[in-house]
C-alpha cells in the first residue's frame, strides 16, 4: 500500500475543530496520530475537536504534563506533547509504549517529528498557519491510518 495524502484549507479554529470531529467519527482503539506544526499551528485545537466530538471535556496543551488522558464516551484519548523533551532517553519515562497503540484508546502525539516514536501504521497530520488560515496535510502510513485520512477527503 502506498501512502496517500489529503490537503485541506481550514479558515479558522472552528474549521480545525470540525476536522477533529471528522477524525473522531472513525477513531478506534489503537489508532495513532502524529501531529506536526509550529507553535500556534492548531495541533491542540484539532485534538479539542476530537475530544468534544467524543463527548469529553475540552482539550488543552499538555506541554507541562507531557501526557494527558481525556476520558470520553467511547475511547480514551491520549494527548502527548514532546515539545519539552530534550533527549531521547527521556521518552522511556513518559510510558509511551503503554499509550501509543493502546487498544483502549487513541494517541495524538504533538511534535512527533522530534523522535521516532510512532508505530509503522499512523496518520501524520501536519498543520501550518498563515494570515489566511490553516492548511492541514494528512498522510496515511498503513491501513488503519488510511481509514482516518479518508475521513478528511471530500467537500469542506
Amino acid at each position: 500500500m502506498t501512502d496517500a495524502t489529503t490537503v485541506i484549507a481550514l479558515a479558522d479554529d472552528a474549521a480545525t475543530r470540525r476536522a477533529g470531529a471528522r477524525l473522531a467519527s472513525g477513531l478506534r482503539g489503537g489508532d495513532a496520530i502524529a501531529l506536526v506544526g509550529e507553535l500556534g499551528a492548531g495541533k491542540t485545537t484539532l485534538v479539542g475537536g476530537v475530544v468534544a466530538a467524543l463527548g469529553g471535556d475540552g482539550a488543552h496543551s499538555p506541554t507541562f504534563a507531557l501526557v494527558h488522558e481525556y476520558k470520553t464516551q467511547t475511547v480514551a484519548v491520549w494527548h502527548v506533547d514532546l515539545y519539552r523533551v530534550e533527549r531521547e532517553s527521556e521518552l522511556a519515562e513518559l510510558g509511551l509504549d503503554d499509550v501509543i497503540g493502546d487498544p483502549r484508546g487513541v494517541a495524538f502525539v504533538e511534535w512527533a517529528d522530534k523522535y521516532a516514536v510512532m508505530p509503522r501504521d499512523h496518520l501524520r497530520v501536519e498543520l501550518a498557519y498563515d494570515r489566511t488560515g490553516r492548511t492541514l496535510c494528512a498522510t496515511s502510513h498503513g491501513p488503519a491510518s488510511e481509514r482516518l485520512r479518508a475521513l478528511l477527503d471530500g467537500a469542506w
